[in-house]
């Protein structure tokens, strides 16, 4: 059995979220940033490209911007066969989209104005392949660096999904 905590931002984290008051490494802020109350540890360390989940996740929660807003209990389950796991890594391929696209979604979330938003949004939620992405990254872009947080992380924000995007192109090559 394996206990999964999902975190969601306290009311001093979405503070420091448009303040930066309490002096957070760009990888702290980049994982407060993707924290929505939805994403578990894992997916948010592949979100952020974190080497190391754990200790930003316990920094956050000793600094009182982020809490647990939920706890699973799952069953571990056995060694999967040697089919299963080569159908897994067909998966991965898509995976990285997923990643991509909550990326996208997450950041606007974060700092895009909910109504300016909301049909970028909806359209990044939709997009199911890697190409419908590509097509919105320039205006999921525009809309990040029109908003005073987004502007100053626009920029890394954007590598971060072009190199996924790239990473699966690779990947179906």
């Amino acid at each position: 059995m394996k206990h999964i905590d999902i975190y969601d931002k306290t009311e001093n984290g979405k503070n420091e979220i448009n303040d930066s008051a309490a002096g957070l490494s760009m990888m702290e802020r980049r994982v407060l940033i993707l924290i929505n109350g939805q994403n578990e540890v894992e997916k948010l360390a592949k979100l952020s490209l974190s080497d190391d989940i754990d200790a930003t996740i316990d920094h956050l929660l000793e600094l009182g911007l982020i809490e647990v807003a939920e706890t699973t209990v799952v069953e571990i389950p056995a060694q999967a066969a040697p089919e299963q796991a080569a159908a897994d890594n067909d998966a991965t391929v898509t995976e990285i989209t997923v990643t991509a696209r909550d990326l996208m979604c997450n950041t606007l979330q974060t700092f895009g104005n909910k109504v300016k938003i909301a049909d970028l949004h909806q359209a990044i939620s939709d997009a199911s392949d890697p190409e419908a992405l590509k097509t919105l990254v320039k205006p999921w872009y525009q809309a990040l660096s029109e908003t005073p947080g987004g502007m100053y992380q626009a920029d890394d924000l954007r590598k971060q999904v072009l190199e996924l995007l790239q990473r699966e192109d690779a990947d179906a090559a």
